[in-house]
């Protein structure tokens, strides 16, 4: 076995910084616009091919429980 394969990666603060485009900064507090209700605060951001502008949200009412929606599903709580 090699060294490399022995190595457990480290993450890198600030790699995965918000885009400057986003429509919602982490700590934001947003709500779902329709279906089954969601609100809390933004906590993360994700991106894949069918969602280009994504975030996790963290519900107000359960801590640590977290979901991820497109940005078209989310609306700013004032």
């Amino acid at each position: 076995m090699d060294q490399s394969s022995k190595e457990v990666g480290t993450p890198v603060v600030g790699q995965f910084a918000l885009p400057s485009h986003a429509t919602f900064g982490l700590g934001d507090r947003v709500r779902k616009k329709s279906g089954a209700a969601w609100q809390g605060q933004v906590v993360g951001w994700y991106c894949t091919k069918l969602t280009p502008e994504g975030y996790a949200v963290e519900s107000e009412s359960h801590p640590g429980s977290v979901q991820i929606y497109p940005v078209n599903a989310l609306e700013r709580v004032a």
